[in-house]
């Protein structure tokens, strides 16, 4: 099932995933409303640090007109500049299977953004 975001939901605190991820399925992370002139950033959080396991680490990534990504060591981010070229996609696949409510999604620069399995 696809989910998508808009720009307003993603804005300041982003949003909580309102979808899981399955362990092993590649996710397609596609950037939309792609309207500003430079780049912007996206940023998934662990929702709860505390607790979370390492929802990130292991997990692979696959880049399109994305730079600059970071993976923070505790494998509980993931960042990356969004460039102003092209279409901007990440192909994620999760190495553990993460529940729905466990991941937060942000975003700058006024885009918006659509998963699908």
């Amino acid at each position: 099932m696809a989910s998508t975001y808009t720009p307003e939901q993603l804005d300041g605190d982003g949003i909580i995933a309102a979808q899981g991820f399955t362990a092993g399925t590649p996710y397609t992370l596609t950037i939309t409303n792609k309207a500003t002139p430079g780049s912007c950033y996206l940023v998934f959080s662990a929702t709860f640090l505390e607790t979370s396991p390492l929802i990130f680490s292991g997990s692979t990534f696959t880049y399109t007109n994305v730079t600059d990504v970071v993976l923070d060591e505790y494998g509980n981010h993931f960042a990356g500049v969004i460039e102003p070229q092209g279409t901007s996609s990440i192909v994620w696949t999760p190495a553990i299977t993460i529940l729905s409510g466990d991941a937060t999604i942000q975003a700058t620069g006024n885009i918006g953004l659509s998963i699908a399995p």
